[in-house]
């Protein structure tokens, strides 16, 4: 999306009028239809654990094909390794980012998180779609200069073609970056269990099962709700323009 923006190509093609009021309606469609299914979908495991999968989805994508490219394709002398499978919490971590006291100095977790974790490369992504954006606005408004409903349709046919994806993958991007400057506070493990004096059997208490709503969380709604709200404005007024 970025570099289609950033040399002045539009995100769609259409032929006419007609083909692009159809393209809208059906963008519109298609964003209703995604809007179900994630609500379908996430009914056995939780609404907001289903939306924090399918942001990782987009932020993971390039340590997915890396892995994919080492297992599959390179020779080892070339970096290539099998896959293997570490569970959380044999991982040790000097970072101690979830620990409120033992947590590790912003410079050192940006250090390590940033470089040494490749999160330089949504950082990269997040600084490039932002410039794209900005200068396929900016051409826009040179280009059709005295006439709003030209620099509108530029506008719609480039940055701002529904439901703005290249938001929704900034958003994405931002989270390894969020975690970095921001990690949650996680209470020490046996706070969040409940165990048995007899058999020394432990079980999640009821508090710790359920997930809590934060701010990032609230902001991420207000950001589908307001693009939903942008692409029924489209659907609707296609049929008036």
């Amino acid at each position: 999306m970025p570099i289609v923006l950033m040399t002045g190509g539009t995100l769609i093609a259409y032929a006419n009028d007609n083909q692009l009021r159809l393209l809208a309606r059906l963008c519109f469609v298609a964003l209703a239809a995604n809007r179900m299914n994630e609500w379908v979908m996430t009914l056995p495991a939780g609404y907001r654990l289903g939306q924090r999968d399918a942001g990782a989805m987009m932020w993971m994508a390039p340590y997915h094909a890396i892995t994919i490219i080492r297992s599959f394709f390179l020779p080892r002398f070339l970096g290539g390794k099998a896959a293997a499978f570490s569970s959380s919490g044999s991982q040790q971590s000097e970072l101690n980012e979830r620990d409120p006291v033992l947590r590790a100095s912003l410079s050192h977790r940006l250090r390590v998180i940033v470089f040494g974790s490749g999160v330089f490369m949504h950082i990269f992504y997040i600084l490039f779609c932002i410039a794209a954006v900005s200068v396929s606005t900016a051409r826009g408004i040179i280009i059709n200069r005295g006439s709003l409903e030209q620099t509108l349709l530029y506008m719609l046919t480039h940055a701002c073609w529904p439901p703005l994806l290249w938001l929704i993958a900034l958003s994405a991007c931002w989270a390894p970056v969020h975690y970095a400057i921001w990690p949650p506070n996680m209470p020490d493990r046996e706070e969040l269990l409940d165990r048995d004096q007899d058999t020394g059997i432990a079980y999640p208490k009821e508090s710790s099962r359920k997930l809590k709503w934060e701010k990032r969380n609230v902001l991420h709604e207000l950001q589908y709700f307001v693009l939903t709200a942008y692409t029924t404005v489209l659907f609707v007024g296609s049929w008036f323009y």
